[in-house]
């Protein structure tokens, strides 16, 4: 089921649900809650090597800007202005806002679920799909997060189980080279 303003609201005021900053009235939408953009920006750096995601190399140029020119099909990492504390029988997805969407922009490739139980900012995968730059201001209403309840609380909660991102703090880059199935692939 997924939660309405007033459900949100209310899980928000008994403050089993935490965001913060608390979100304005101009971020409360129907059955979401929108998420602003920090300043905190990760580029990958394009060198030519390849990536390998046995060895800890995927590598970033850190950004800290209230403004970031974003050209046509560029890829960057960045992250919400906004920490998140979801209790362990929800579940929140991070959705585009259409405004945004109808511009090009792409706010996750395929990260925008977030378990039961997290804590952290969340970390947006950002592509400009459109031919045009754009930019993008800090404080800008970029994504929305959904928050919908499950049928149980999970036996394992996210941070119980291995989980890389619990309490991230700024743009947080791949941490795959951490998982350990990673480290069987290739055969050696």
């Amino acid at each position: 089921m997924i939660l309405t303003d007033k459900k949100i609201q209310e899980l928000l005021e008994e403050k089993e649900l935490l965001i913060e900053p608390y979100p304005s009235m101009e971020q409360i939408q129907p059955a979401s809650i929108d998420l602003r953009l920090s300043n905190d920006y990760l580029i990958p750096i394009n060198d030519q090597t390849p990536v390998d995601i046995k060895n800890n190399n995927p590598r970033y140029e850190p950004v800290k800007t209230n403004m970031i020119l974003l050209p046509p099909r560029a890829f960057i990492l960045a992250t919400t202005k906004e920490t998140i504390s979801i209790p362990p029988y929800l579940i929140g997805r991070v959705e585009g806002r259409s405004s945004v969407g109808r511009l090009g922009i792409a706010v996750h490739i395929t990260a925008g679920y977030v378990d039961p139980n997290f804590t952290g900012q969340i970390t947006l995968e950002i592509a400009n799909l459109s031919q045009n730059t754009i930019q993008l201001y800090e404080d800008m209403r970029i994504c929305q997060i959904v928050f919908e309840e499950l049928d149980d609380t999970p036996n394992r909660l996210y941070g119980e189980c291995g989980n890389k991102y619990q309490n991230q703090t700024g743009t947080t880059g791949s941490m795959i080279f951490y998982d350990e199935d990673t480290q069987h692939f290739g055969g050696n």
